[in-house]
């Protein structure tokens, strides 16, 4: 599992560095008919790059890790793109805006975003 302070380096985007992770409380219990029981547990990370990508400044990385039971119980990371249900992203995001992952035109262009999808019926 990824820890904040991590280094690493990305094939073709180069070093970069885990600011913060965002966390479930647990992971995600899933089954799947080919392989059995499994634990799903994604994460969101907010990264620092030695030499960034683009002008944005505030990359935002949704990696996961998967423990299947069939396979001795090892956890692996998922070298997919993940499907992550609502309640899960929603607590991840809570967690990720708890810590300050984004910046506050961020967050309020999401919640315009948000009361505009709610018919601003929403504080």
């Amino acid at each position: 599992m990824i820890e904040e302070g991590y280094h690493s380096k990305a094939k073709d985007w180069g070093n970069y560095t885990v600011k913060k992770v965002a966390r479930l409380k647990q992971p995600i219990e899933c089954y799947s008919k080919n392989k059995g029981k499994a634990l799903f547990n994604p994460v969101i990370v907010k990264m620092e790059w030695d030499t960034p990508p683009s002008d944005d400044m505030n990359d935002i990385w949704f990696p996961y890790w998967i423990t299947w039971s069939d396979i001795s119980n090892k956890e692996r990371y998922g070298q997919y793109a993940p499907m992550i249900g609502e309640k899960a992203l929603l607590e991840l995001l809570k967690d990720a805006i708890s810590q300050k992952f984004f910046s506050e035109g961020f967050l309020n262009q999401l919640r315009e975003a948000i009361n505009k999808d709610l018919g601003n019926n929403s504080v």
